[in-house]
Order: C-alpha cells, then sequence, then structure tokens
C-alpha cells in the first residue's frame, strides 16, 4: 500500500463529498491536480464535483476516486492508516480553487490534537508548487538509479515529470495566472484625515475611486509603477471602463 489519503471536496454552495485514494502523497497529488485543472481550462469544464469524477473515470490512477463520503474515513480527526487529508473548495462560478494539505503522520506520531496544515494552494501558486513537486521525482529517480547501480531509473520517468514540470511552468507564468496572483496581492488603502482619497494598489497601478468634495464620483489611475508584464510594446497599458456593467471607455 502507498501513501493513502482523503480528498474532501467542498463545492461552491457547501456540498461535501469525500474521496480515499492508495497513492495521495502531496508530490504525486499536487501535479495531478495541476493535470485536472489544465483540463478543465483547456476543455472548458465547469468546475464541480461531477467534473473531478470524470477526470478520474477517464484518467485512472491520477485521483482518488473511491467515495468514502459519510464514513469514518471522511471525517476531519479521523487518521487510522491516512498519511495526508486535503481538503479541495472548488467555485464553479469564478472557477476559483483552494486546496489545503493536511499531514496526518505527524499528528499521529506526537499526537497532536489538530491535523498540521502543510500547504494552502490556490490557482495563484498551485502550479508552480506542482513543478517544483515534479522536479523533486524527477531528481529522485536519477538518485535511485545511482543507487542501485542500474544506471536506468526505477521510479518514475525523470524526462517525463521535467516535462510535466515544464509544462506547470508554461502555466503559472500565463497571463491569467499572473493576473491572479496580482489581484490577490492588491492593497487596499482607506481615506484618513491627511488623506483625502482612498485607493487599490494592483499590478503596480495606484486606483483612486472617491467622492470629490463637489459632489462628483472621480476614477483616477495612475500608471507611473505599473508592473513590466501589463505593458504593451508601445508602453501602454490595456484598459477597460464599465458603469453598471457597461463598457464605457476602452483602450
Amino acid at each position: 500500500m502507498g501513501t493513502q489519503a482523503v480528498v474532501t471536496i467542498i463545492d461552491q454552495f457547501g456540498a461535501t463529498r469525500s474521496f480515499w485514494g492508495a497513492w495521495a502523497s502531496p508530490e504525486y497529488l499536487i501535479p495531478y491536480v495541476a493535470d485536472f485543472l489544465t483540463w478543465v481550462d483547456h476543455d472548458q469544464h465547469q468546475l464541480t464535483t461531477h467534473t473531478w469524477l470524470t477526470y478520474a473515470d477517464t484518467f485512472p490512477g491520477t485521483l482518488p476516486r473511491v467515495e468514502v463520503t459519510g464514513t469514518q474515513a471522511a471525517l476531519d480527526d479521523h487518521i487510522g492508516d491516512l498519511d495526508y487529508r486535503y481538503r479541495l473548495s472548488l467555485h464553479q462560478d469564478s472557477n476559483g480553487v483552494l486546496l489545503q494539505v493536511y499531514n496526518l503522520r505527524d499528528t499521529a506520531r506526537h499526537r497532536q490534537g489538530e491535523p498540521t496544515l502543510i500547504a494552502e494552494l490556490t490557482r495563484a501558486n498551485l502550479f508552480a508548487e506542482a513543478a517544483r513537486l515534479c522536479d523533486v521525482q524527477a531528481e529522485r529517480a536519477y538518485r535511485q538509479a545511482d543507487l542501485t547501480g542500474s544506471g536506468q531509473p526505477s521510479d518514475g520517468d525523470p524526462a517525463g515529470w521535467r516535462r510535466r514540470a515544464n509544462r506547470f511552468r508554461e502555466v503559472h507564468a500565463s497571463t491569467p495566472v499572473t493576473a491572479l496572483n496580482a489581484n490577490l496581492a492588491a492593497q487596499f488603502h482607506p481615506a484618513t484625515y491627511d488623506v483625502q482619497y482612498p485607493s487599490v494598489r494592483v499590478a503596480g497601478i495606484w486606483i483612486f475611486g472617491y467622492v470629490h468634495r463637489d459632489g462628483t464620483v472621480r476614477i483616477a489611475v495612475h500608471l507611473d509603477e505599473v508592473e513590466p508584464w501589463l505593458l504593451r510594446p508601445d508602453r501602454t497599458v490595456p484598459m477597460r471602463v464599465a458603469i453598471q456593467d457597461t463598457t464605457v471607455f476602452e483602450a
């Protein structure tokens, strides 16, 4: 038996279902989740539990598929023979993802009351972590070959792991993921007694939205510190302004 784990999926309505897998250590499961999301995006599937099951059936041996919903194994405080527990929140409308990884080995070994949260991943960092883990697996395969003296890796295909790592890095570097990183890192600056106007700073852009003392709503955008990835070749920034979902300015 490999590394046993249970993945509990929470959909955007709060419904939960749990699935057990026999080979579900983070170095295997996180890249598989990244593959799953890539497939969802490429084929424009809805991000739901049903889609998870469809992928698991289409690509056996990847995602945990054995349902344990309603059993003791689905309980958050159950350890038993489990090594890890995952909580995967899927938001269908926004395509948002939150994957939380808990190490149960340390909890059992040290008799701790709560499992140890070892990773919390969204679309902003999941592909980068998947790439890192694929590199770890490739190095492990090479080391195993050296230890056995066979000259041939026996623990997976290093070249295959490297290809997956490169593919995940490409996704991580894509505009949608970079934009999500920027949005998650956005900073809100409220008005104070000596700073009249509230603002948001995102991707180096300062956006001021405020009510002027003459009673007009004003929006000002300052681009002096814009991050380079947003710039067009002519050094302009793509921009769209909408009021009540109607575009009133686009450049």
